[in-house]
């Protein structure tokens, strides 16, 4: 895939992490940036890819070469975004996280599922490694449940979250 340099490289990122939500197999529902949803029969149905944008900065290695320019045009930089990637999930019927809708589904497993089949997506898509590609990188820096000693359920149910760094180049205009 040929790249335009001039193309907003983190808005790409972003739509394409948000196709890769909408075509997942057994998704209910991809929301982009939604407000904390309900649970119960009003909530969005389930299981939801959620993805937030997150916060993009210049990494610190890159801030130095870019304060020895005095004037415009400045280089190419290399920046650092942190997209979270949420997948709501159903919620069990007891507070064992062992059944659901009266069958025998232990959460455990469906998250652990679900963790690999985007880390493997996200990690291995061609158009988020064309976009990061040659001087960045797409890492999974974190991965984290509502399934810990004191957290409660809270506001979205069951849930795991994903937290990437996409360290992509960003081209000034010229």
């Amino acid at each position: 895939m040929s790249i335009d340099p001039t193309l907003d490289r983190r808005e790409a990122i972003l739509e394409r992490l948000f196709a890769i939500g909408q075509g997942l197999n057994g998704i209910a529902g991809a929301y982009r940036n939604h407000g904390p949803t309900e649970t119960g029969i009003l909530g969005v149905p389930r299981p939801a890819f959620l993805l937030y944008d997150g916060a993009s900065k210049l990494i610190p290695e890159q801030a130095d070469s870019v304060r020895r320019h005095k004037r415009p045009p400045f280089p190419p930089t290399i920046w650092r975004m942190d997209p979270q990637i949420v997948v709501l999930l159903q919620n069990r019927d007891t507070v064992e996280n062992a059944m659901l809708d009266a069958i025998p589904a232990p959460i455990g497993p469906e998250i652990s599922g679900w963790m690999n089949l985007l880390n493997g997506m996200v990690t291995n898509d061609s158009v988020l490694v064309d976009l990061v590609t040659p001087t960045g990188s797409i890492v999974l820096t974190s991965f984290d449940t509502d399934l810990k000693v004191g957290r409660a359920v809270g506001a979205y149910g069951a849930w795991l979250m994903m937290l990437y760094e996409f360290d992509y180049p960003f081209y000034p205009p010229q």
